[in-house]
């Protein structure tokens, strides 16, 4: 049974056992040289057989005969043009490389010939230029002497006026009559009224001076820590090195924080002086405060909204959302018709290094503490009352200004008609209900002013039609 499978398997599988490959592939198997065959026979992968050198002369391209040497004597007859030439195109390339020799020849010499004649004029403008040198500027000076006569004849003659008589006309200095020299003569014309020239012993007037406020003085803006050291430059520094304080003699003065950024500056412009509150940035830094001498100050909430308000009559103060917490009128006011609202303390922070506290018109203080060093600035405005230094009562409001107010009441009035319909919709006697005292208030006040103002009776007509109107 085993041998009948073993010659079944033999005879079914014999012939592709055969064709199998054995052993490594035929490019990679060694072969004797013997076993090569006949030794002429080349080898598929050895390099070709060097040609002869027959076969690698060159040839012309064009006829694809031997080349023959290129002659290189230009004195080449026509008689010699067969041995020298082996086909009549050879030859025309031979006739085209001598005719674009002779032009770049026949250029050069062109260049050479200019060339040398710019140099023989130039050499010759400047032999005649020596040679006039060597006879003197006669001609010159003739020509000189007759523009300056010319121009004496055409000057206009002065005409003295009685105030400001002409002077003498004093004998003009002579001059080197040289060819580059200019003569002149000062003019004698007294100077016109209402010119820019100014008449003898008159002095030029200088700028006018800004009339300054009645019974107004200013506090020292000046740090208190450099009021000993006046008209002194003081610097100050932290601990780390960094600069904390520098104060000129004239009163200026800057404050840094730890970061190294301005913090707080002190400018003067003539008799007035600013302090200026900036915001701990490198840069586009925001103003948190200003302070001026003259009486009006400042201070912004974080965002940029007015926080304090102040002026030469008093004050107010307002939240972050612009509504008004709090106002007060300074005691020497004299300004105010109404009763004097007293000032309760202030105390207010700008920033984590600078603070405010107002306790009066004359005690307005900023305060720096950062890294135990420590400065205090008084910004406020002090005000003498007198019978000569009275201030002037406010204006009253023009037309267009009792306009707006009247038309702010109006608007005051619908917000809180439409706050109380979001408020109560389902109210069906909201229009029984009372509105709110200050609203009241603000209409009689624009009524008042209509009357005490001096306006015309069609326009205090149209403010009372604004503000009685049904909402």
């Amino acid at each position: 049974m085993e041998a009948e499978l073993e010659a079944a398997f033999v005879e079914l599988l014999g012939p592709l056992l055969r064709s199998l490959p054995l052993g490594p592939p035929a490019l990679l198997a060694f072969r004797a040289e013997s076993a090569r065959g006949h030794p002429e026979t080349p080898c598929p992968l050895s390099p070709p057989a060097l040609q002869p050198e027959e076969e690698c002369a060159p040839r012309c391209e064009y006829c694809g005969s031997l080349l023959r040497p290129f002659p290189l004597s230009e004195n080449t007859s026509q008689e010699d043009y067969g041995s020298k030439f082996c086909c009549e195109r050879n030859r025309e390339l031979y006739e085209f490389i001598l005719e674009q020799r002779r032009k770049q020849e026949d250029a050069r010499r062109a260049l050479a010939a200019v060339s040398a004649q710019g140099a023989q004029r130039a050499w010759r403008a400047q032999g005649a230029q020596e040679a006039q040198g060597a006879q003197g500027p006669t001609a010159d000076k003739k020509l000189s002497k007759e523009k300056a006569s010319h121009r004496q004849q055409e000057r206009p003659t002065a005409k003295p006026l009685p105030a400001f008589p002409a002077a003498e006309p004093k004998s003009v200095a002579k001059c080197p009559n040289s060819p580059g020299t200019i003569s002149y003569l000062l003019s004698q014309e007294p100077p016109a009224p209402g010119g820019r020239t100014l008449p003898p012993g008159a002095s030029a007037a200088g700028p006018a001076e800004e009339p300054e406020s009645p019974g107004i003085t200013c506090c020292d803006f000046s740090p208190r820590a450099a009021q000993a050291v006046k008209n002194e430059l003081l610097e100050k520094y932290y601990k780390h090195g960094g600069k904390f304080l520098t104060m000129l003699p004239d009163g200026t003065s800057q404050l840094f924080y730890p970061s190294g950024n301005l913090a707080i500056i002190v400018v003067r412009e003539k008799h007035h002086l600013a302090c200026i509150v900036q915001a701990d940035k490198a840069s586009e830094a925001e103003i948190q405060a200003v302070f001026l001498s003259s009486g009006s100050s400042t201070c912004y909430h974080p965002h940029g909204s007015v926080w304090i308000n102040m002026n030469i009559q008093g004050g107010q103060y307002l939240d972050q959302a612009g509504s008004r917490v709090r106002r007060w009128t300074w005691p020497n006011s004299l300004t105010s018709p109404g009763p004097h609202v007293p000032l309760s303390p202030i105390f207010i922070s700008l920033n984590q290094y600078v603070g405010v506290r107002i306790l009066g018109q004359d005690k307005i203080t900023v305060s720096f503490l950062a890294m135990g060093q420590q400065a205090k600035f008084n910004v406020g405005t002090k005000v003498q009352v007198g019978e000569v230094s009275r201030l002037l009562p406010p204006a009253r409001p023009g037309e267009d200004e009792l306009l707006l107010l009247a038309l702010r009441v109006r608007i005051l009035w619908l917000f809180d008609r439409l706050r109380g319909c979001l408020s109560f919709p389902s109210n069906e006697q909201r229009d029984k209900i009372k509105p709110p005292g200050y609203l009241t208030r603000l209409t009689l006040k624009i009524l008042q002013l209509c009357t005490s103002s001096d306006i015309s009776d069609e326009l205090h007509s149209w403010v009372r039609a604004i503000v009685n109107a049904p909402v």
